[in-house]
């Protein structure tokens, strides 16, 4: 059996946000049920100034390192 792990990290910046801009992005209702709060795919990424790693990563599946684990694996 073969185990192989990888720890991807990635920091997210917001804007600086008004408790105006808080209490809207809320009432559209989709940050409920993401984990953090926010949805970097959808009308969450108008909150962010700074993205620094993996996009699909911070929606919770790092792609491009998933691909490398898979094809590390296979190998």
């Amino acid at each position: 059996k073969k185990e192989i792990t990888k720890v991807n990290i990635s920091k997210v910046t917001f804007k600086p946000l008004s408790d105006n801009d808080i209490a809207n992005y809320c009432q559209t209702n989709e940050p409920i049920g993401k984990a953090g709060g926010y949805a970097i795919q959808g009308k969450g990424a108008l909150l962010i100034e700074k993205l620094e790693g993996s996009y699909s990563g911070v929606m919770g599946l790092p792609l491009d390192e998933t691909h490398q684990l898979l094809v590390e694996l296979l190998n």
